[in-house]
């Protein structure tokens, strides 16, 4: 007569040893042998950090058994060990457990880069920039800075902390001093990144732009106009348009920083006789 041989608890193992994050671990429990009836083995573990079924059953005539461990996201280097018991015999297995090696915080900015285009010389613009803390940690955004000529910043203060989901906002401006390309850098670093932003704008030369009412005419027909500037203070004006301006609107692109020009206009009949000078208009350029 042969009798089954009652079967004993061979191992416990799971197939990750080690965690730096919260996750799940597949294990599975082994008999020496297969049984005719249901087998319950009991399993526990000694770190609240990995949780594991109070037991598991093997089926009749399987040879093992599968069950999950939960593991949390620990501050500390620390082991946990699963233990399982079948007739007073235990086995066990350890995971060791470490710290995330990454923060739990996150920086997004609402520009990869910046372009004001072109900007007249003296007259600066602006552009916002929204900082926004979108991790699951607060985030730390502990300096921003420009580099290159006619950049700058405002409105910014730091350091700043956000808490998950909260932003804010600090404008670069571009102000540019002569007629040239310009290019710069903004550099946001905080407790999750460092963001880089190119930054780029053209200086523009100023403008005038002149318009004014078309004379009411009787017995002589307008062709159109001439236009004449001196520098505030001086009676000598010299004209401008090289040919007759056909409309009653002119645009000055020779002007410099910093001068005041008088303006005058005079129309133009059609036998080329031109009419008494405008009122004087007065233009300061910044």
């Amino acid at each position: 007569m042969t009798f089954a041989q009652t079967p004993s608890l061979d191992r416990v193992s799971c197939v990750t040893k080690t965690f730096s994050s919260a996750g799940t671990d597949t294990c599975r429990a082994f008999l020496t042998t297969t049984n005719s009836t249901h087998v319950y083995i009991a399993l526990s573990s000694n770190n609240p950090a990995v949780t594991v079924p109070s037991g598991i059953t093997v089926s009749y005539y399987a040879g093992s058994k599968g069950f999950t461990a939960t593991v949390a996201s620990v501050k500390t280097a620390q082991t946990a060990v699963i233990t399982a018991t079948l007739n007073g015999v235990s086995k066990s297995f350890a995971i060791a457990l470490s710290p995330s090696t990454t923060s739990g915080a996150a920086m997004s900015v609402n520009a990869t880069s910046l372009g004001f285009g072109s900007v007249v010389v003296n007259s600066p613009v602006a552009q916002s920039v929204t900082v926004t803390s979108t991790g699951t940690t607060a985030l730390v955004v502990n300096s921003a800075t420009v580099t290159g000529t006619g950049f700058s910043l405002s409105g910014a203060n730091f350091p700043v902390t956000l808490n998950p989901g909260q932003s804010f906002t600090f404008e670069v401006q571009f102000d540019p001093l002569v007629v040239a390309s310009y290019s710069g850098q903004l550099s946001i670093v905080s407790s999750a990144s460092t963001k880089t932003i190119p930054l780029s704008g053209t200086g523009a030369a100023h403008q005038v732009q002149l318009s004014w009412s078309a004379p009411s005419t009787s017995g002589y027909s307008i062709i159109g106009y001439n236009v004449y500037r001196a520098l505030t203070g001086s009676t000598s004006f010299a004209r401008l348009n090289g040919s007759i301006d056909q409309v009653a609107a002119y645009t000055d692109s020779t002007v410099k920083s910093g001068t005041a020009y008088d303006y005058t206009v005079r129309s133009v009949d059609s036998a080329g006789a031109e009419s008494s000078p405008s009122n004087k208009t007065t233009v300061k350029v910044p």
